[in-house]
């Protein structure tokens, strides 16, 4: 599977923040929306990628001792 990673602006606006803040945001350019017809695209959390993190470091611990 393919993923694009790119900073891109966010798309909320909120009266605090605005849409001036960046985000990441994760693009699946081969899983297209049935209702949209685009990418589907993913912006994690900080505690989502805090998880993957996490993953990846036990698989890194168990796979390569």
């Amino acid at each position: 599977m393919e993923i694009i990673i790119t900073k891109e602006k966010a798309l909320f606006n909120t009266s605090e923040l605005g849409n001036s803040k960046d985000v990441i945001m994760v693009e699946f350019p081969n899983c297209i929306s049935t209702k949209t017809g685009k990418p589907f695209k993913w912006m994690p959390s900080y505690r989502q990628l805090d998880l993957i993190k996490e993953a990846l470091d036990t698989i890194e611990k168990e796979s390569w001792k």
